[in-house]
Parts: structure tokens; C-alpha cells; sequence
């Protein structure tokens, strides 16, 4: 008897995996999972998986909002002769604050970008890898909301939908899930 077939829904994941080794992401992963200090136990903690990864994301876009020349400058030294510098002699981390998801960012009217989308405008949300149909509606209104899988502020929209025989009149996207569509008819 022959073995059934693998899934096709086996290799991205597989794909994905390889990222987060590739990346670095996987090993961050782990030590969180297996940390302890004075001040912080993993194991007496009993975190969960999601709050792992929460973790790993906060010290991802940590490292994103603070990077600088003299840090990128000690980093690329060391990429580039690898062997003859030590990593201890890299620049000190200084850590900026992260945006809060409760405070408006500073200087919030004067830096924060136009809406890409108006009231009235046709929209559909982007097509996703092996799905062509998408949801569209119109733009009947917006808001700066904290957009927690990106650390930042962003614009969401709330959208009535074209096609409501599902029962669901309206939905809310991000600005970066959302494409312009040609005007519709009525």
C-alpha cells in the first residue's frame, strides 16, 4: 500500500519555518522559552505560547525603533570581518521608547500621513496567496487606531460591504490590506 500524498499545504509552512530559523526568530523563541534570571523565570511564570510570541514581536520592533549609525556601523564591521573582532567590542543597545497603544504619537496632526482612502471611495481587500475573490465595499468612514501587529499607529477603515448576502453589512481593515477598485454602480 502506497503512502497518501503530502498535502500542498505542507511546504509553505515548511517555507515558514525555515524563515524563522533563517531569521533568527526561531532561536529568540527558544531562549525566551527557556529563560531565567534573578529577575525573570520562564518556568515559574508558566507562559503561554501566544505570550511568547507577543514577547519576541516587543523585542523585534524594540530593536527596530532603536537602531542607529554607530550600532548598524559595529554590526556591519563585524558581518564584514567576521573572526577578527570580537562581538563584545560592538556598540551598546540604548533602548527608545516603544509607541503605546493608549497615547496618540507625538506630533500626531503634523507627522502622521494622509488617509490613502475617502469616504465614498471603492475598495477591496488585497487578494491573499492562492485565493483570487476578495471582499470590496465602499469607505463610509476611518480612524488612527493602534495597530498592534505592526507596534504603530495606522489608519483603519470601516467598510460597508459590497456583497452582503453572508448577513455581515460592514467590516474594518488597515490602510495596507486595502486597494483602490473602480468605481462601483449602485
Amino acid at each position: 500500500m502506497t503512502s497518501p500524498p503530502v498535502s500542498d499545504r505542507a511546504a509553505p509552512f515548511t517555507g515558514y519555518q525555515q524563515a524563522l530559523c533563517d531569521f533568527g526568530i526561531a532561536a529568540l523563541t527558544e531562549t525566551l522559552s527557556n529563560f531565567c534570571d534573578p529577575d525573570f523565570d520562564v518556568a515559574q511564570m508558566q507562559l503561554e505560547e501566544q505570550e511568547l510570541e507577543q514577547l519576541a514581536t516587543l523585542l523585534v520592533q524594540q530593536l527596530c525603533v532603536s537602531l542607529n549609525g554607530e550600532m548598524m556601523a559595529g554590526y556591519l564591521n563585524v558581518v564584514r570581518n567576521a573572526g577578527t573582532r570580537t562581538i563584545a567590542a560592538l556598540p551598546k543597545l540604548e533602548l527608545k521608547p516603544l509607541q503605546h497603544p493608549l497615547v496618540l504619537p507625538d506630533g500626531f496632526s503634523h507627522q502622521t500621513s494622509a488617509p490613502q482612502f475617502l469616504d465614498g471611495d471603492w475598495v477591496r481587500w488585497l487578494p491573499l496567496p492562492n485565493c483570487t475573490q476578495t471582499d470590496s465595499g465602499i469607505v463610509m468612514g476611518r480612524f488612527f487606531a493602534f495597530a498592534q501587529h505592526r507596534g504603530q499607529w495606522g489608519w483603519k477603515y470601516l467598510i460597508w460591504l459590497k456583497d452582503t448576502s453572508s448577513g455581515v453589512l460592514a467590516d474594518v481593515a488597515w490602510e495596507e490590506d486595502l486597494e483602490p477598485l473602480r468605481e462601483e454602480k449602485q
